[in-house]
C-alpha cells in the first residue's frame, strides 16, 4: 500500500538522520586522518639508505613520537609511479625526483659518491695512487660507471667498460664489503662502515659528482602520519648535513 503522509514524513526522517549520522562519522574519520598520526605508512627507498645514521635516526624517531604509525618499507632501486600507487613517502636520490609536476619532492640531503673497496681487497694489490690505475680493478656496479674525479685543476674521466652488474644496490655494497672489488658508494650511507674499518676510500683526494636525496610525497594535501614522517625524516638528515 502507499504510505500516508504520517509514515512517508517518519520515514524521509529517519533516512536523514541515518544520512546525517553517515555524514558525522564521515567526518571524524577525515578529521582524525588530517589530526591523529595513526595508521600503516608506505615508504619507498632505496635497499641502501637504510644503512645511514640519517635514516636510523628517523626511523628510532617515527617509533618512539608516533606509536600508532607501522611503517610498511618497499625496497626498490629503481623509481617507483608514486601517482599510481599506495606509496605515502619516497626517498629517492638524483634530479629525476623533480621531474614529475604532480610530485612533491624536498631535499633531504648531498652526499659525495666516493670509491670504495675491503681493506683485504687492497691488500692483494698494488697502492692506487691515479685513476688511471682504477681500470685494472674488478668493478661492481648497478649503473654502468662512468663519472669524472677531481682532484685542483686535474680532472679524470672513468669509464670502466668490464665490471659485474647487480640489480640490486645492497648486492654491491655487500660484494664490495667482502673484498670482491671497487664500487661507487654514496658517502653518506657508508660513513659508519668506512669508521668501523670495514670499507676504505680508495684516492680520497680525488673528488666525485655529489648525488641528492629528496623525500618525495605524490600529493600536496597528506595525512598526519605523512606530515609527521615528513617532518622527522627531514629533521634527522638535516642533522646529519651534506658530505
Amino acid at each position: 500500500r502507499s504510505l500516508a503522509p504520517t509514515d512517508a514524513g517518519r520515514a524521509l526522517g529517519e533516512y536523514c538522520r541515518r544520512l546525517a549520522a553517515t555524514l558525522a562519522d564521515t567526518h571524524t574519520v577525515i578529521d582524525n586522518l588530517k589530526t591523529e598520526p595513526v595508521g600503516e605508512l608506505r615508504i619507498s627507498l632505496t635497499s641502501t639508505v637504510i644503512e645511514s645514521r640519517a635514516f636510523q635516526t628517523a626511523f628510532s624517531r617515527l617509533q618512539t613520537e608516533f606509536p600508532k604509525i607501522r611503517p610498511i618499507f618497499n625496497f626498490s632501486d629503481t623509481l617507483d609511479d608514486l601517482q599510481h600507487s599506495q606509496t605515502d613517502i619516497a626517498i629517492r636520490g638524483g634530479d629525476r625526483a623533480l621531474d614529475n609536476p604532480n610530485l612533491v619532492a624536498r631535499h633531504l640531503v648531498t652526499w659525495s659518491y666516493i670509491i670504495c673497496a675491503a681493506p683485504d681487497y687492497l691488500d692483494r694489490h698494488p697502492p692506487i695512487t691515479h685513476p688511471s690505475q682504477l681500470h685494472a680493478h674488478r668493478w661492481l656496479h648497478f649503473l654502468p660507471v662512468r663519472t669524472t674525479l677531481q682532484n685542483g685543476e686535474e680532472s679524470y674521466f672513468l669509464d670502466v667498460a668490464d665490471s659485474i652488474a647487480c640489480t640490486h644496490l645492497a648486492a654491491v655494497r655487500s660484494l664490495t664489503e667482502r673484498g670482491f672489488g671497487l664500487s661507487l658508494q654514496v658517502g653518506g650511507e657508508v660513513r659508519e662502515k668506512i669508521a668501523q674499518g670495514r670499507l676504505k676510500v680508495v684516492l680520497p683526494e680525488w673528488m666525485l659528482p655529489p648525488v641528492s636525496l629528496y623525500l618525495v610525497t605524490p600529493y600536496r594535501v597528506q595525512s598526519a602520519k605523512t606530515e609527521a614522517a615528513v617532518r622527522i625524516f627531514t629533521e634527522s638528515f638535516a642533522k646529519e648535513g651534506d658530505l
